[in-house]
């Protein structure tokens, strides 16, 4: 298994994963297809055999499609039986309250997971 790296563009997000648990996903989501885009992601994350993952979700604009995908990628990581321990850092700019509603949501949706938001100033730059 390699890591996985997708440069980000003005439609999809930055994806750097590493196979020791580090992973970030960062910038807007608006893929023109949305499953094209994610479905090499969910098979990375299903490959996984890290132990311990904490994922850093750095997320300036998300659509509704890629809403539902990225919970279920949250999912996914949960259900990994290879994994032990997930600790996901929801950053949010100081003033998106729909980011941090957003966090709060998918929080609310995981079971096994750490789940911080962290407000944060210019975290996109």
């Amino acid at each position: 298994m390699q890591n996985l790296f997708i440069e980000g563009t003005d439609t999809s997000p930055l994806v750097d994963f590493y196979t020791n648990g580090k992973l970030l996903i960062k910038g807007r989501s608006l893929p023109e297809d949305v499953h094209k885009f994610y479905e090499p992601v969910f098979f990375w994350v299903r490959q996984l055999e890290a132990e311990n993952v904490v994922f850093d979700v750095k997320m300036e604009y998300i659509n509704t499609s890629s809403t539902k995908k990225i919970l279920n990628l949250l999912i996914e990581l949960e259900n990994n039986p290879k994994i032990n321990q997930i600790e996901i850092n929801w950053f949010y700019e100081y003033d998106d309250l729909d980011m941090l509603d957003l966090g709060e949501l998918y929080e609310n949706n995981l079971e096994r997971s750490k789940f911080k938001l962290i407000e944060a100033v210019d975290i996109f730059d």
